[in-house]
């Protein structure tokens, strides 16, 4: 073969790894959650973090207590990252007996996409927003079927079950000094297709099975900090539901203890 059908067949390589390079590159990577008729959106990540939380100040312990008197405020950062990476491999191999000639070289590019998104919620307004949804017939702490994978077990509640059995915590903490304590949740997502044809001819082998590497990485992180209000300590306003239950139960006891009273022993 001659040095110009090699020169020609290498340029028509690169020619063609340029092109395909380029066509990624104008793409758009796609993050790892859903998409409604309006495009993609993180709906369902954000009441899943709601219906987590709410949960927790509906169990009707010590725990729930303690976070409706603490005013406690959670901070929640959202996290989206999407790389896409492609790469082109070639490996050309002339033979020309009695010689043979071998071509390899590396082509890739690669592009990230981020996405960052913080939420603030304050325990004492999800139980009002929770009870007002409830009224409706609707339930807030009923959580959504998982779509993506931060709509799914974030492990709150046993972030906080952990703070509040630790010992020493330090609950002078504000959200700005990152809170009283916290943690993340991370997804890591890596989709790989690599390949290609590899053609034997009298003096010619190539390109091979290399040829071509595609690969997509997700990476979802939700970091989230707790920490006391600037309400805390203050006493916690009972909803007028709940206030009309308490005077329901106190007319029972006064009534009870009117009969109780109109019962007169037996001589």
């Amino acid at each position: 073969m001659s040095e110009v059908v090699r020169m020609r067949t290498v340029s028509l390589w690169i020619s063609l790894s340029s092109f395909l390079l380029s066509g990624c590159a104008a793409v758009v990577p796609n993050f790892d959650i859903p998409a409604n008729e309006n495009g993609p959106t993180i709906h369902s990540i954000s009441r899943r973090v709601s219906c987590e939380l709410i949960q927790l100040i509906e169990r009707g312990d010590g725990i729930s207590d303690a976070l409706l008197g603490d005013d406690i405020d959670v901070a929640v950062q959202l996290n989206l990252t999407v790389n896409d990476t492609g790469g082109l491999s070639p490996s050309l191999t002339y033979v020309n007996a009695p010689f043979a000639f071998e071509l390899g070289g590396t082509l890739s590019q690669s592009r990230e996409q981020n996405f960052t998104q913080k939420f603030y919620y304050s325990m004492r307004a999800l139980q009002k927003e929770a009870q007002a949804v409830r009224k409706l017939g609707g339930d807030l702490a009923e959580c959504w079927p998982t779509d993506t994978n931060l709509a799914g077990e974030l492990g709150l509640k046993r972030t906080v079950e952990l703070a509040f059995t630790s010992q020493h915590v330090d609950w002078g903490k504000k959200l700005s000094d990152d809170g009283v304590f916290g943690g993340y949740v991370n997804f890591v997502v890596t989709k790989n297709v690599n390949g290609g044809p590899t053609w034997t001819l009298t003096s010619f082998i190539g390109p091979g099975s290399n040829l071509g590497s595609f690969s997509e990485v997700n990476t979802d992180k939700l970091t989230f900090a707790f920490a006391r209000g600037d309400k805390a300590g203050t006493p916690f306003r009972a909803s007028g539901r709940l206030k009309a239950d308490r005077l329901i139960e106190q007319i029972n006891i006064n009534q009870l203890t009117t009969q109780l009273s109109g019962i007169r022993p037996l001589r």
